[in-house]
């Protein structure tokens, strides 16, 4: 024996230490897992909350499902959904990416970033994303659903007819795709609107008219427009014609020209009237763009530029916001001047079949020697508010009522109501 060979203590098999250390590290995590039975009630319990539309309590009930144990997939994949369905898309996008990165080819995952990437508009993507799906999954149906929903997102009519027929073909009884379907092929291409409309002004006669205008948009990109107005105003009869259209470049950008043109001599309205306008997309409810537009007078071109933002911040409430500075020009002596204004509408759809509107605008103009108002430059603030009323899904009636309020003491007001049908 060695001396302090008494002290020495047996060698513990390498193996042993390297289950002891992963032992170590584990064991926060299964200390904090929870028993089957303690997860089985607090998941039901999320569950009945979200059936309820509860979202807030039932994430909190997933994320704690998720500290208790960061690999309970299930949770983390409600955690990422319920962030999406609150309209945080980039939150949820980076959790079903840290489940896929865990767990590559999680199917409830990758379904889950679809709709987020489809939501925020970004339909190509997705659209790449269920091709693949599609290879790894032949005939799943939540894939073919979700592709034939992508496809109406995009606009891309005609194909998602085709996917949602593929789906029938292979379960005819798919309440979703049926219903869908049905509404497509009921989505009418025409409409024909004609109305009438007075004003009343403290400094001169009333004026009336009426028009007819009939559209056409073939539910993927063109829109079409024929329109053609009559009126009476400072005891002048007048006449224009419009015609435009609107083509959509991508999934989310457009662009738009319209004419509108009167017989020479009139002094009342612009003889020659040209617009131009191109809308981005930048988000699924919010988009922004910019116009020019130019209108020839008997005495004056008026050019004027547009800014625009269009903001939904909920599905059923859309805000228009324009600013349109203009600059006039006279003639013959070629003085010009500038005047600035802009407006903003709100449009809620409060009911299937109701959606009022209201309008604020202000501004300044200048009709010395334009027009028959013979006003000179003035200030004004416009009020107005309205109603769209679907009768049925293909009738139904616009109404509107203006107000506005212009310096030197002079008001105008003004009513409108027009029926429209679709075909």
């Amino acid at each position: 024996m060695t001396p302090n060979s008494h002290t020495r203590r047996p060698r513990a098999p390498r193996g042993a230490l390297l289950l002891f250390s992963a032992l170590l590290l584990l064991a926060p995590a299964l200390r904090a897992q929870l028993p089957p039975a303690e997860r089985a009630a607090a998941m039901e319990e999320a569950l009945a909350h979200v059936r309820a539309e509860r979202y807030t309590p039932a994430l909190e009930i997933f994320r704690r499902l998720v500290e208790a144990n960061p690999r309970d997939l299930e949770a983390r994949n409600w955690v990422a959904r319920l962030e999406s369905w609150k309209g945080r898309y980039a939150v949820a996008e980076e959790l079903y990416n840290g489940v896929l990165r865990d767990a590559p080819g999680d199917l409830e995952a990758e379904l889950g970033l679809v709709d987020v990437l489809g939501w925020q508009g970004r339909h190509d993507e997705a659209l790449e994303r269920l091709d693949r799906l599609a290879e790894q999954h032949p005939g799943n149906f939540e894939v073919l659903l979700r592709r034939a929903r992508l496809l109406r997102w995009a606009h891309r009519r005609r194909e998602s007819m085709d996917a949602y027929e593929e789906i029938l073909a292979r379960e005819p009884e798919n309440r979703e795709a049926r219903d869908a379907l049905e509404a497509l092929r009921a989505e009418t291409l025409y409409k024909l609107e004609t109305g009438y409309f007075a004003e009343e002004f403290n400094f001169a006669g009333a004026t009336h008219g009426s028009f007819v205008e009939l559209a056409y948009h073939d539910l993927d990109r063109v829109w079409l427009l024929g329109r053609f107005q009559y009126q009476n105003k400072f005891a002048q009869n007048n006449t224009r014609a419009t015609l435009g259209g609107t083509y959509r470049f991508f999934t989310r950008t457009w662009a738009r020209g319209e004419v509108s043109l009167a017989p020479p001599g009139d002094t009342v309205i612009a003889n020659q009237d040209y617009t131009v306008e191109v809308v981005q997309g930048l988000h699924p409810r919010f988009n922004v763009g910019g116009g020019y537009r130019f209108l020839n007078f008997r005495a004056a071109d008026v050019h004027v530029v547009t800014a625009l933002a269009d903001w939904s911040p909920r599905p059923d409430l859309h805000f228009y916001f324009r600013y349109t500075p203009a600059r006039t020009t006279f003639e013959p002596a070629g003085a010009s001047v500038w005047n600035h204004g802009g407006w903003v509408r709100l449009v809620w759809d409060a009911h299937r079949k109701v959606s009022p509107y209201f309008l604020f605008a202000v501004g300044s103009e200048d009709f010395a020697g334009v027009s028959a108002e013979q006003l000179g430059r003035f200030a004004a603030q416009t009020y107005g508010a309205g109603a769209e009323v679907r009768v049925t899904s293909r009738q139904g009636f616009r109404a509107g009522y203006s107000y506005q309020n212009r310096t030197q003491g002079r008001r105008e007001q003004g009513v409108g109501l027009s029926y429209f049908v679709r075909f």
